[in-house]
């Protein structure tokens, strides 16, 4: 696999001279918001017309060996490398996601003649409970789940996902990956747990309206010492306030340890005491309030590689980080540093990165695949 990485300004027939047509087997593609990704396809599907390419759009960059970049970063796999990609780009909304997840599924199992070894999904914000719902639909727990929602600059609805000439703004990207030589995935949270803990006793989708009885925005601030004060007052916005202060649900244990994952305070509603989250509760989840700092945010991509890398029985060819944009946008000034530090444990193996707005994985083999928010995870090829 390699690496080929594209800025604004300069020509892409310039740019993309390292790709030797009829050599590709496949292209990931992720860049900011902006990026001619129509262009890009078209240009490198005029070198090799069949090649299928795919990706999205993240946050402010992407991640690559040369640290965090402005503009896209595009990861190659060769023909040698032996990964059979089937990919799957459905335009939809909540309302049909469940089921175009499932006829997804089906559609990359008879492309591959057999059941894929991990899906990457790629999905508009909103609804990724409802495409894995979908997944689990088709194929159960079999065929983990990696990946993270499209980004754009700041929550403005420019996000996209694209495969093979076209982009979908409303949506998911959905790829099965088949090899003699499967790929492998980490996911985490790297928050530590708080003293604080209570049952969600009312809930509906996104929005938890009570924790022990209580309205649960009364609660959280409660639990944070008064961060969100002011919004429970009048309500508005908490996205800002709450990026190291998440909730986490409980979802098994490995080792004696929970695992737990992650969701990220949205909004206070007015006149309700209810909080909204970029991911689903249900009533009588257990919550625990979580707390980091920026260290441990950093050097977290280390101990996602490492558990991609503890499921693997073969050395890497190339790997992408997926890492949450709510951590990377109170740390910007680290970015390039949470590339290095990826880099520096994976060795010298070629990586890709996006920074996402919703996160999703497995933290156990043949286990349920998880939407969060504030999570980092990893895949190895």
């Amino acid at each position: 696999m390699r690496v080929i990485t594209l800025t604004e300004d300069v020509d892409l027939e310039h740019q993309l001279v390292g790709l030797n047509g009829g050599q590709a087997a496949w292209v990931l593609l992720y860049g900011v918001q902006g990026m001619p990704f129509l262009r890009i396809m078209n240009t490198l599907r005029r070198r090799q017309p069949n090649l299928p390419i795919f990706g999205a759009t993240s946050f402010r960059g992407v991640f690559t060996e040369r640290g965090f970049i402005r503009g896209a970063a595009l990861l190659i796999a060769d023909r040698e490398d032996e990964i059979v990609p089937a990919v799957a780009l459905e335009e939809c909304a909540v309302e049909q996601a469940r089921e175009r997840a499932r006829t997804a599924c089906r559609n990359i199992e008879r492309q591959l003649a057999k059941r894929p070894n991990m899906l990457l999904l790629h999905a508009t914000p909103g609804f990724e409970e409802a495409i894995l719902a979908g997944v689990q639909d088709a194929f159960g727990n079999e065929v983990p789940v990696y990946g993270g929602s499209a980004a754009d600059d700041g929550l403005a609805g420019r996000w996209q996902v694209f495969a093979n000439g076209a982009v979908c703004a409303e949506g998911f990207l959905l790829i099965g990956l088949e090899s003699q030589r499967p790929p492998s995935g980490g996911f985490l949270g790297g928050y530590l747990p708080t003293q604080h803990s209570g049952t969600v006793t009312r809930a509906t989708g996104r929005v938890v309206y009570e924790i022990d009885g209580k309205p649960a925005a009364a609660v959280y601030n409660a639990w944070t010492d008064g961060a969100i004060s002011a919004e429970v007052a009048k309500g508005g916005s908490v996205m800002d306030k709450t990026n190291l202060l998440p909730l986490a649900r409980k979802v098994g244990k490995s080792s004696g340890l929970p695992r737990r994952l992650l969701a990220h305070p949205k909004e206070v509603m007015a006149g309700e005491g209810a909080l909204s989250f970029f991911a689903e509760f249900s009533r009588g989840d257990e919550v625990t309030l979580m707390t980091s700092t920026r260290g441990p945010l950093v050097s977290r991509v280390r101990r996602a590689a490492q558990r991609a890398r503890g499921t693997a029985g073969h050395a890497a060819r190339g790997a992408l980080l997926i890492y949450c944009a709510g951590c990377l946008g109170i740390m910007l000034n680290e970015a390039d540093r949470i590339a290095h530090e990826f880099g520096q444990e994976l060795g010298r193996v070629p990586f890709v990165g996006i920074a996402t707005f919703g996160e999703q994985g497995t933290f156990f083999e043949k286990a349920e695949s998880l939407h969060g928010n504030l999570m980092c995870s990893s895949i190895l090829f």
